[in-house]
Formats: C-alpha cells, sequence, structure tokens
C-alpha cells in the first residue's frame, strides 16, 4: 500500500486551504494510505476531517529546553522514518522541507519562487513547476499535484454531516438559535488583521434586522472584545468552541463576517457565505472562492505587505463600517 504523507505543521488558516489538495489526492489515490503531519493545534482541527487515515502530530513548540526539543525530534524521526512513500509539503519551509528529507522517501515541493524560504526547495527531490504567486493559494497548492500527475481544476473540500455537541446545543436552545445566525470574528492571529472594537460595534449595530450578531472569538483578549461589542450592540456572545463544535457553527450561519483568518476560511469549505475583510494580505490569493462571498479592502501603496503588525493600519482602520454593511447586502440580495 502507498503510503504519502502531507507535510502542512501549521497555521490554521493554511491547513484549511491545503484540504482541497487533500481532497483531490484522497480521489486520484483511493487505496493510499494518508498520514497528516501537523503541530498540535493543527492535528486537533484535522481530527474532524474525513478521509485521512492518520494526524500525526509533531510538537515543535512545546515548552521545554533545546535538548528536550531536540530529543523529541529524534524520537519521532526514529518512529517515522522510512514509512512514507512520498511526502508532500505544502509549506514550503525550511523547517518543513527538512524535515520531509530526515524522513526519507520521495520529498515533492515547491520550486524556489514558490516557497517562503528559498533553500527549503534544497531538500526536495522534486520540485512543482513555477506557479504565479498572485494566484489563489488553494490553486497554487493542487498544482503540487501536478508532481503525481493530479489534475484538480476543481476545488472541493472533504464533507460530513456537522453536528453540534451537547454543549454547543444547549448553548443554542438557551439563546433560542436555531440556524441562520450572522457570525462577527473579532480574532486573528496577527495584530495587523484586526478590526477595532469601534468598527466591530458599528457593524453590528448596523446589520439590518433579519440578521442576528453573534461574536465570535478565540482567547482572552479576544473575549474581552467581543464581550464589549455585545454589550454596546445586543449582539450574542459566542461561548468558547473547540474545532468541532466551530465548524458546525459555522456552517450553521447565514454569514460569516471576519477577517483573513480561520473562521473565514471555514465558512468557504462548509458553503457558508462569508464577508472577508482584507488588510495586509491579497484577498485574490486568500480570500473565499464561494460565489456567494464578498471581500472589502483598500487598494494602498503599501497593500499586500503581509506584515503581522503595522505603526500605521491605514489598510484596515480606513475601511468603514459601511462598506463592510454594503457587502453584507450584496450578499443578502443575491440570496434573495
Amino acid at each position: 500500500m502507498e503510503h504519502i504523507a502531507i507535510v502542512r505543521l501549521s497555521a490554521l488558516g493554511d491547513i484549511v486551504h491545503a484540504l482541497p489538495a487533500f481532497q483531490a489526492l484522497r480521489r486520484a489515490r483511493p487505496a493510499a494510505r494518508i498520514s497528516w503531519i501537523a503541530e498540535p493545534a493543527g492535528a486537533a482541527l484535522l481530527a474532524n476531517i474525513p478521509g485521512i487515515d492518520q494526524v500525526i502530530v509533531l510538537d515543535l513548540k512545546a515548552r521545554r529546553g533545546p535538548l528536550a526539543k531536540a530529543s523529541g525530534l529524534a524520537r519521532f524521526l526514529r518512529s517515522w522514518r522510512g514509512r512514507f512513500d512520498i511526502l508532500l509539503d505544502f509549506q514550503g519551509l525550511i523547517k518543513s522541507s527538512l524535515l520531509s528529507f530526515l524522513l526519507g522517501g520521495a520529498r515533492f515541493g515547491f520550486g524556489r519562487g514558490n516557497v517562503r524560504e528559498p533553500l527549503a526547495a534544497l531538500f526536495y527531490s522534486r520540485r512543482a513547476s513555477p506557479f504565479p504567486e498572485d494566484r489563489h493559494v488553494i490553486h497554487k497548492n493542487l498544482h503540487l499535484l501536478s508532481l503525481l500527475g493530479i489534475l484538480a481544476p476543481q476545488v472541493e473540500y472533504p464533507s460530513r454531516e456537522w453536528r453540534p455537541s451537547r454543549q454547543l446545543a444547549a448553548w443554542l436552545e438557551q439563546e433560542d438559535l436555531d440556524e441562520g445566525w450572522t457570525v462577527l470574528n473579532v480574532g486573528g492571529a496577527w495584530p495587523s488583521k484586526l478590526l477595532s472594537a469601534e468598527q466591530w460595534r458599528q457593524v453590528a449595530c448596523g446589520l439590518d434586522r433579519s440578521h442576528t450578531p453573534v461574536m465570535l472569538w478565540g482567547n482572552a483578549r479576544e473575549k474581552e472584545t467581543a464581550a464589549a461589542v455585545a454589550r454596546q450592540s445586543g449582539a450574542r456572545l459566542a461561548p468558547f468552541m473547540d474545532f468541532a463544535d466551530l465548524i458546525c457553527f459555522i456552517a450553521r450561519a447565514r454569514l460569516v463576517i471576519s477577517g483573513d483568518t480561520l473562521a473565514l476560511h471555514l465558512a468557504d469549505m462548509t458553503r457558508t457565505p462569508a464577508l472577508g475583510v482584507f488588510g495586509p494580505s491579497s484577498p485574490e490569493r486568500n480570500g473565499p472562492l464561494l460565489p456567494a462571498s464578498r471581500v472589502v479592502f483598500h487598494r494602498l501603496g503599501c497593500s499586500f505587505c503581509y506584515r503581522r503588525r503595522c505603526d500605521t493600519m491605514n489598510c484596515l482602520q480606513g475601511i468603514a463600517a459601511e462598506e463592510i454593511l454594503a457587502a453584507a447586502r450584496s450578499i443578502d440580495a443575491q440570496r434573495d
């Protein structure tokens, strides 16, 4: 049995963007054993995705000393070296390509012009032909499969029926929510992707009455912002959710309004219309592909810098709530 390993260790949104490539691989190689190597957070997300034979956890960020980390990596390599026929590196970093090299087997990755760290390409046994970096990253990931002779022009995600846990079901009943709420996601991994609390308040207050806004958050700082917006606007405050409930919650929503982060990409996966608000990243490369979705962004001289922090934040701070609300009304109009 052919054993293929996908190497996409981290960045939850990027893991979601690699899922269509996994689905195309699964369809083209139904008899293959397909494993996915990921760090703990990514592994927790992937545990909910059907079709993956095994999710292999590699913890590179554990709070321990250098010797302990090296010892842990050595144990991982002893356990898995020589177990894979093919390794597909969708991450394009030195750490992911070197890991593939040390695990043995054929290593397939992107060429120097398409990896984030050019030296990463040295560790691959085969490299994909150049791909335009201004095209969507999902299509870039699908392009890597061309090394296996797999052509997948259509974007398809793994699918299943998403059911709420007892905790989420109880909260939905308590809040008298059945389905069709509007998710306002205040979170994001990069500070440069975060709208201000005032921008979110104006959006929550300005939505049409047919919307039931629910503030979504992922950590203590985000919860503080979401709670403040909920108090000021009358929006609901979502409870903390694990990945299974988060996917279910987004799948049953009417609309997701979010920056370029996990919630936006899960909306695409579950075919929920989304409104992406973009700052330092490109909506053409990272935005939703669902035809019903929309994006809002300002094209500036410094646009698409992909910086995690910015002193001015002009790209996001210049976006008026009315622009977001107008885009939401556009989505509503096509639904009607």
